[in-house]
């Protein structure tokens, strides 16, 4: 008998989070810290507005360093960039609320639908060349590419109930459900690909299995509430559970993330990934707060602790990359040092927080901080901004991967930019009890409507909604509780959203404050060693503070007129931020400090 999420979330409230004495103290200080994410991301999104086509639309899909096109690999437009950057874009707005990355993430869009929908068949296109138009049109369709079409279309569609991407997630959804998945009762799941017209479904994996509930799943069902969302989520947590996790008795290390399509192993597929490890634990963490079932918090903890005990770094921080599942041994691909990758580096950060919120485990603690600085100090580029692919075990780049680059099949904004996002919303919800804000952008429509508000998961005893603004003005007509916004027929604008965590105490920041601060004037930037800012209010205090959250200038209060002598403050060129904090309200701002 099938447990129904959407009567547990009306039934039930579930206290989630562990209140522990914490004995472990993070050192790093966007955990510590959590508006620092912000500027991290701001900067991450910004970097990729280089490998915008301005006149025919689209990001290109390979990236150099400084963030401009690398043609000698190629000048193609792929689905996965399209949809990962426009994902990138959309939180960057919700951390900001700077309209143009909103604006941004609809042109991606728009792209992506005119591009790389199958308008015979349904489902996506996976490449698409510089002019915009599909190639390899008769290939099979790979769960994964159709999966991740999905990310950008659902987070933009979170952010602003746009009808148009509402169309396009639900048409996508249709080919999925019709044509990818397997619903045979012993052997549910989706195939890894399928015909371009559907059909002829081939092979299962954890591609296919959790990269559902990251790139869409779950945001659904946080958006809607359906019972065919409760269902599908159902399913996936039992393939997790029944498939992956109860094949882990056999290795060495890790799962088996290949298999048939009836479920059984490949053997002759032999990888097993941290990131995917960490990402599965992090997924079904997550699965258990929409439904506490104790099975998924204990398999969340089977994962995550497989990593911390066999494919964790305890040393410099961060897990490593690559196992051989049989033989327990490391790939190191032709080099000479073991590497971490940059997306790994979130999932250890991601759901070691969550587990931690969940259990008051410190050893998640631990993994979530040492990995954020390992991840700030090392994959951030102090120069261009983004991050690397690639680093060695000690942080080093691989000249030899060419990782210098920043944008491939695989690699766009989007990893970059949700570890900002998750970090900054869990950082303040869970880990510090404190509130954070996000910002929407609702178009008016005919008949009054209520959007859900719901970035993370959990109930109303872990975190409500505290305070609504609508283009700046106090907006009553919300749900705390249920965290819904109501909008009348016509309603249209940017809502600025306080999420509190439940039983915390709010505090105002004084009326206007934090659009005085907002106004505040920084340049020149880059800057070469001297930083001029106008317009700070009496009795402001600013901070400068580099890209580990370390404080690098002494906290000064400031008023009117400014000089800001960051030459003589910082040793190394590259990216630090301004901290300015006034009478409650506070705001950050990134500078480049030159040669």
């Amino acid at each position: 008998m099938k447990r129904w999420i959407g009567i547990i979330l009306l039934g039930m409230s579930t206290h989630l989070s562990v209140q522990a004495q914490q004995a472990y103290v993070p050192s790093s200080q966007h955990l510590n810290d959590p508006d620092l994410f912000i500027p991290f991301v701001e900067e991450s999104a910004t970097f990729w507005y280089s490998a915008w086509d301005d006149a025919r639309g689209g990001f290109y899909t390979n990236v150099a360093r400084d963030g401009t096109p690398n043609r000698s690999w190629g000048t193609n437009k792929e689905l996965l960039t399209q949809s990962r950057n426009a994902y990138a874009m959309v939180r960057a707005f919700q951390l900001t609320g700077n309209e143009a990355f909103l604006d941004q993430a609809e042109a991606t869009l728009a792209f992506q639908y005119a591009s790389a929908w199958d308008p015979v068949y349904g489902g996506w296109f996976r490449v698409v060349n510089e002019l915009g138009q599909p190639q390899y049109v008769d290939e099979r369709k790979d769960a994964f590419f159709q999966l991740y079409a999905l990310l950008g279309p659902t987070a933009f569609v979170e952010a602003t109930d746009d009808p148009t991407s509402w169309r396009y997630v639900w048409e996508a959804n249709a080919f999925n459900s019709t044509w990818l998945w397997d619903d045979r009762p012993d052997y549910k799941g989706y195939f890894d690909t399928v015909a371009r017209s559907g059909g002829a479904g081939l092979n299962k994996s954890f591609n296919a299995t959790v990269d559902a509930l990251t790139t869409h799943a779950i945001q659904h069902y946080q958006l809607t509430d359906s019972a065919h969302y409760a269902a599908r989520l159902l399913d996936l947590a039992d393939n997790i559970g029944e498939r992956l996790v109860a094949n882990m008795a056999g290795q060495v290390i890790g799962f088996p993330e290949e298999y048939t399509a009836s479920w059984q192993v490949r053997s002759s597929e032999r990888r097993t990934v941290m990131g995917h490890v960490l990402k599965t634990g992090w997924v079904l963490a997550r699965m258990y707060a929409l439904d506490p079932q104790a099975d998924y918090l204990q398999n969340a903890q089977v994962l995550v602790d497989e990593v911390w005990e066999k494919g964790y770094d305890h040393t410099y921080g961060g897990p490593y990359k690559d196992f051989d599942r049989v033989t327990g041994q490391m790939y190191l691909y032709n080099l000479p040092d073991t590497t971490k990758a940059w997306w790994q580096m979130e999932q250890a950060i991601t759901g070691g927080l969550f587990l931690y919120h969940l259990t008051g485990a410190e050893r998640y603690l631990e993994m979530a901080d040492e990995t954020t600085s390992f991840f700030m100090e090392h994959f951030v580029d102090p120069v261009y901004a983004e991050v690397y692919a690639d680093v060695t075990r000690r942080g080093e780049t691989i000249p030899q991967w060419g990782n210098l680059f920043k944008g491939d099949a695989y690699k766009a904004g989007y990893h970059s930019v949700e570890t900002g996002y998750y970090g900054y919303l869990y950082g303040h919800l869970l880990l510090n009890k404190t509130p954070a804000t996000l910002y929407y952008r609702f178009g008016p429509r005919d008949t009054r409507r209520t959007v859900a508000l719901s970035p993370i998961e959990g109930g109303a005893d872990v975190y409500v909604v505290d305070q609504v603004w609508k283009d700046g003005e106090a907006y009553a007509d919300f749900d705390g509780a249920s965290r819904t916004l109501n909008l009348p027929a016509g309603t249209e604008g940017v809502f600025a959203v306080r999420f509190m965590p439940a039983g915390a105490v709010s505090r105002d920041p004084i009326a206007g404050e934090v659009a005085s601060l907002e106004s505040f004037d920084l340049y020149p930037n880059p800057s070469r060693g001297v930083v001029n800012i106008d317009g700070l209010p009496e009795g402001s205090v600013l901070r400068v503070v580099d890209v580990l959250g370390r404080v690098v200038g002494s906290s000064v209060s400031f008023s009117g007129a400014t000089t800001l002598q960051l030459g003589a403050m910082v040793e190394q060129p590259g990216l630090y931020f301004i901290v300015v904090e006034h009478l409650g309200a506070r705001v950050v701002r990134p500078v480049h400090f030159i040669p």
